[in-house]
This record gives structure tokens, sequence and C-alpha cells, in this order.
């Protein structure tokens, strides 16, 4: 009896000292979920756009909105000015739901740190977006990509030591989450490497995507604000294999909109990958056509060398045969 009662004040006490957690993991998700959702339409929209026009499609850290039209306002500059007071208002969240509810005492310090630290290292990465925007002679090119992959290592290491004296269910919640932020950084070097690809681009949105939607799973199942709902056992295996079910069920849903909004760019472009698929086998056969035609003629050529090569052999023997023998 008296072990119950200290786990239910236990559990009274955590839920007061974390009563910040629940925004500071839905902050986050919701920027996470915003700069994915206008990447991946814009991403869509450039590469359909690239394929109907015949031009080389070339990735980039950053996209304008893609319900504006960028010849009439700098809407790429506009879009990383807006994500960057989306992270400001993440930072300044962090700081006030840090206090209490007197405002005189700073609680909970090292968490509230953490999430702070991780709204800074994108803000940096945002800053040189927009100074890339402006061509900023001493920012060599892919600057973007790396400050982005430095964003999401400090977003790493803050998360792969964050682990310490939790629970087994909130263990396992932030080692997902870590496994989602690794994949993405690495997504994002790899992105660099292959720019002219459009297949390297998609891991990208897709593991930011995610790490949006695990950001809302972590805070409803640890900071749930709806207290009659149905809850998990913190120290059960059975509540860790429950949360690894949810997790692929998020990577299912993160390709799964991927693709639907594919699709639906598609569409909007006018279906431009048929009439270019149909092209690209146009200048196949006329490529194969071609090559059969200059192999033809060398052959030719090669058949009037050797023709030539002879009739100077036969002229020579007999100039040969007329010579007077000694």
């Amino acid at each position: 009896m008296m072990e119950g009662n200290h786990t239910i004040n236990s559990n009274h006490g955590n839920e007061d000292m974390h009563v910040g957690s629940f925004t500071g993991h839905v902050v986050p998700g919701s920027v996470f979920l915003w700069v994915s959702l206008n990447y991946t339409i814009q991403l869509y929209h450039c590469y359909f756009s690239a394929r109907k026009s015949g031009r080389q499609f070339k990735a980039s850290h950053a996209h304008p909105y893609w319900f504006c039209h960028r010849k009439k306002i700098k809407w790429q500059q506009i879009e990383a000015i807006f994500r960057l007071m989306l992270i400001s208002s993440g930072i300044i969240g962090e700081i006030i739901t840090g206090y209490d509810k007197n405002l005189k005492r700073f609680t909970n310090q090292m968490m509230h740190a953490e999430h702070i630290s991780m709204f800074t290292g994108f803000a940096f990465a945002t800053i040189v977006d927009i100074m890339k925007y402006h061509n900023v002679a001493c920012l060599p090119d892919g600057s973007d990509y790396f400050c982005g992959f430095g964003a999401l290592a400090v977003e790493f290491v803050l998360f792969a030591y964050h682990l310490h004296g939790r629970t087994l269910l909130n263990t396992h919640l932030h080692t997902l989450l870590i496994y989602t932020v690794g994949l993405n950084a690495v997504a994002t070097i790899t992105e660099y490497i292959y720019r002219d690809k459009f297949i390297w681009s998609l891991p990208r949105i897709v593991f930011l995507w995610l790490q949006g939607t695990w950001f809302y799973q972590i805070a409803f199942i640890l900071f749930n604000p709806y207290r009659d709902s149905p809850t998990l056992d913190v120290n059960d295996n059975e509540s860790v294999m429950v949360v690894t079910l949810y997790f692929a069920g998020h990577i299912l849903l993160a390709f799964a909109v991927q693709f639907l909004i594919g699709g639906l760019v598609y569409l909007c472009n006018g279906r431009p990958a048929l009439k270019l698929n149909r092209d690209y086998t146009q200048l196949e056969e006329i490529s194969t056509s071609g090559s059969s035609q200059s192999s033809a003629s060398n052959s030719v050529t090669e058949k009037q060398g050797s023709g030539s090569d002879n009739e100077l052999w036969e002229e020579t023997s007999k100039l040969i045969e007329e010579l007077p023998h000694s």
C-alpha cells in the first residue's frame, strides 16, 4: 500500500515537473511537419517542371512556398524568414514554459536547455539559407547543406544523451527518434552529393515528416493532456513492442503522404512524365538509327580504305616486275 501511494505521488511529481514537455514536443513537431509539407510539394513541382521543359533537375536545400509565385515576390527568402520565426517562437516557448506557475523559478532546466539548443542549431542553418539566397561571397557551395547537417548532428547528440535515468518506454521512444534524426542527417549529405538525382532528394523530406509525426506521438504518449485516455505501462516490454508498431505505422504513413502529394502535383503539372517518356523513346530511336548509320558508313570507309591499299600494292608489284634484272 505504501508502495502504491509512493508510485502515485511520484507520477504526480513528474507531471508537475514536465508541465512544459507536451508543448516542447508538439512545437518542434509542427515545425518539422510544416517544412516537410512545403518542401515535398515544391520538390515535386520542380522535378515535374524540369521534365516538362527538358531541363536538368537540381535539388536545393530550401524551397519557396508552393502557393506563391516566386517572380512577384522573393518567396524563397520569405519562407526562410518565416521558418526562422517559427524556430524563434519555439525557443521563446521553451523559456516561458520552463518557469513555474508563479514565474519565479525556472524548473527542469536541463530538458528545456536541450530543446533550446536544438532550436538554435536549426536557427543557424536557416540564417545560412537566407545568406545563400543573397549569394554571400564568403559562403562556399553546399554550405546550406553542411549547416543543415550540423543542425541535425546537434539534435542527434542531444537526444542520444537524453535518455539517462528514464523509464523503459521513454527511452525506447527517444531511441527511435534518434534513429530518425541520424538517417535524416545521412539523407541530407546524400542529397547534396546527388543533387541532380531526384530520387535521392526524397529521403530527406520523408525523414523530416517522420520526425514531425513522431514528436507528436511522444507528446501524446508521455505527456497526454487528456487524463482519461488509455495509457501504456512505462516499464512493460509489451509497451515497447506496441510503440515499435506505432513507429512502423509512422514510416508507412510518411511514404504514403509523399507519394500522394507527388501524384497530386503530377496531375497538376499536366502529366509531363508520360510526354517526356515518349520523347525519350523517340530520342533513343533516333540515336540508335544514327549510330547504325555511322557504323555502316565506317564499315564502308574501311572497305574503301582496304581496297585502295590493295590497288597500291598491285601497282608497286608491277613496277618491281618491270625493273631490269641484273
